[in-house]
C-alpha cells in the first residue's frame, strides 16, 4: 500500500531537468544556457496511487557573466580625408543588445545623418544586465591623443588637424568591455586620404647662360616639388611674360629651351615666370620670377671715337706734359669691355708715351722741329678678352717752330782789300753769311 507520493515532471523539462520521483529534488540534467532559453515552464504532478495534484513550476535562468564582446569584424578600416576639421564625428562602436538594437540603431542612422558619420563598428554581448553593458577605450597606442572614443556612445572624433603629408595612416586599437570585467579588442585602421593641400614649390629662382648659346639648348629645367601624392603631386610646367620669342619650356620635364637668340649688349636679363600647375581637384598652382642672367662674350670689338686725331704742339713742350686724350669703348663687360692702349707704330724714338688706362699720350722725350717736325702715331685699343679683340687710329702731331736757334757768322773777322778810286759804284766788295746752331 503506497503511503507516500511520487514526483514526475508531466511537461516542460525540455530534457534539461528531471525530479527526483521520492525526494521530488528537481535536478538539472545539462548545462542551462541563459542565452539559448532563459526560462522555462515546468508542471509538476504529485501522485499517492489514489489521488494527484499539480504544481506549475516557473524557472528563469540568471545569468552569468560567461560572454564576451564580441565586435561584428575581425578588423575595421576607415578613410579620412586629411582636411578633416578636428571635432568631426568618425564612427561609431555600438554593443547591440537583443533588447535595444531596435533603439540603438535608430539613434545610429540618425547620427550618421546629422553628423556625417563615414563608418561604424559594432560590439555586441548576450549576457543581461550589467554584464551586457559595453563600454569603449583606446589602448596606449594613441600616443598623441589624435582621436578620442566616446567611452559611451563608441563615437570617435579627430582631435588634431590631421596631414596626410606627414602621416598617412593609424593603427590604434578599441576596447570594448563589459560590466563584468570580460573584454575583447579589436585592430582600427584609420587611413589618411591625401587632399590636394600643397602647392607646387620651387627650388630655384636664378640661371644663367652664356649669349652665344645656341637655339635650341635647354638653359635650365625648372623644379617644383608637390608634397601630396598621386595626381594631387603631378606638375605640369608653363611660362608666363613677353619673353615667348625667346624662350619654352617642356609642359612635363620643365626643360626651358632657348628658341631666339640672345645679346647680353641688348638686354641683360630677363625675368620669366614660370608656373607649376598639379593636377588635382580642384587644381593648386605657383609661380616663381626666375631670373636669367645673360652672360657676357666678348663678341664685340673696342671702337675709337675717331680714327684720325689731329694736334699741333710746340716744339719746346716739356717732357711729360698730356698733349692728347684718345677715347674708345667696348660694349662687352667685365674683362671682356676693358680697354688697354699702346703706342703700336710711328714712335720709333719712343718720344711719346701712353696712359694704357687712360689712354692719355705725353711727350716722353725732349722735341726738335728742325729735326723732326711731324709724328704719325699708330694707336690701339685691345680688350682684355680671351682672345683680344682690336681696333686702331691715328694720331697725327706737328710740331710748331719756336726760334730756339742764334744767328752765327761764319768767320770773323772777315778781311777784305778795296781800290781806291772805284768806279761803277754800288759795287759789292763783301759778302758775309750766319749760320743757326741749336743750343740744348
Amino acid at each position: 500500500m503506497q503511503n507516500f507520493p511520487l514526483y514526475r515532471v508531466i511537461f516542460g523539462a525540455d530534457d534539461s531537468f528531471r525530479i527526483d520521483p521520492e525526494s521530488g529534488d528537481l535536478i538539472a540534467t545539462k548545462k542551462l544556457d541563459r542565452e539559448r532559453r532563459s526560462k522555462y515552464s515546468l508542471l509538476v504532478r504529485a501522485d499517492d496511487g489514489k489521488q494527484s495534484s499539480d504544481m506549475r513550476l516557473n524557472i528563469t535562468v540568471k545569468d552569468v557573466n560567461d560572454h564576451t564582446p564580441k565586435f561584428s569584424r575581425t578588423t575595421y578600416s576607415f578613410d579620412i580625408p586629411e582636411d578633416m576639421a578636428p571635432g568631426k564625428v568618425l564612427g561609431h562602436l555600438l554593443d547591440r543588445k537583443r533588447h535595444k538594437v531596435k533603439e540603438r540603431l535608430i539613434f545610429f542612422y540618425r547620427a550618421i545623418k546629422s553628423s556625417s558619420i563615414v563608418a561604424a563598428i559594432l560590439a555586441s554581448d548576450s549576457d543581461s544586465g550589467v554584464n551586457g553593458e559595453v563600454t569603449y577605450s583606446l589602448e596606449e597606442d594613441d600616443e598623441d591623443e589624435t582621436f578620442l572614443l566616446n567611452p559611451v556612445t563608441g563615437v570617435f572624433n579627430v582631435t588634431r588637424p590631421l596631414d596626410y603629408e606627414a602621416q598617412q595612416y593609424y593603427i590604434l586599437t578599441a576596447r570594448a568591455q563589459d560590466g563584468g570585467g570580460q573584454a575583447s579588442t579589436v585592430r582600427v585602421y584609420f587611413n589618411v586620404l591625401d587632399v590636394n593641400d600643397n602647392p607646387p614649390v620651387f627650388n630655384t629662382s636664378v640661371y644663367s647662360t652664356s649669349e652665344n648659346t645656341p637655339v635650341d639648348t635647354v638653359v635650365f629645367t625648372a623644379q617644383a616639388t608637390d608634397a601630396d601624392s598621386g595626381p594631387n603631386s603631378y606638375v605640369e610646367y608653363s611660362l608666363r611674360g613677353p619673353y615667348g620669342n625667346k624662350f619654352s619650356i617642356g609642359t612635363v620635364d620643365g626643360d626651358v629651351r632657348l628658341v631666339g637668340e640672345l645679346d647680353r649688349e641688348e638686354l641683360s636679363n630677363y625675368t620669366l615666370t614660370v608656373v607649376a600647375t598639379d593636377k588635382g581637384e580642384p587644381p593648386l598652382s605657383s609661380t616663381m620670377d626666375v631670373t636669367m642672367m645673360v652672360l657676357d662674350v666678348n663678341d664685340n670689338t673696342p671702337s675709337f671715337s675717331q680714327n684720325i686725331y689731329d694736334i699741333e704742339i710746340e716744339e719746346n713742350t716739356l717732357t711729360g706734359t698730356d698733349v692728347i686724350q684718345v677715347f674708345a669703348s667696348d660694349a662687352d663687360e667685365g674683362t671682356n669691355g676693358q680697354i688697354r692702349f699702346t703706342i703700336s707704330g710711328g714712335n720709333t724714338n719712343s718720344d711719346f708715351r701712353i696712359d694704357s688706362v687712360t689712354g692719355v699720350i705725353s711727350v716722353a722725350k725732349q722735341l726738335d722741329r728742325e729735326a723732326r717736325s711731324s709724328y704719325s702715331l699708330v694707336v690701339q685699343a685691345a680688350d682684355r678678352g680671351s682672345s683680344p679683340r682690336v681696333d686702331r687710329a691715328t694720331v697725327n702731331i706737328m710740331l710748331l717752330d719756336v726760334n730756339d736757334c742764334s744767328p752765327v757768322f761764319e768767320l770773323s773777322p772777315y778781311t777784305v782789300s778795296v781800290q781806291e778810286n772805284l768806279e761803277s759804284l754800288p759795287k759789292n766788295i763783301l759778302q758775309v753769311s750766319c749760320v743757326c746752331f741749336l743750343f740744348h
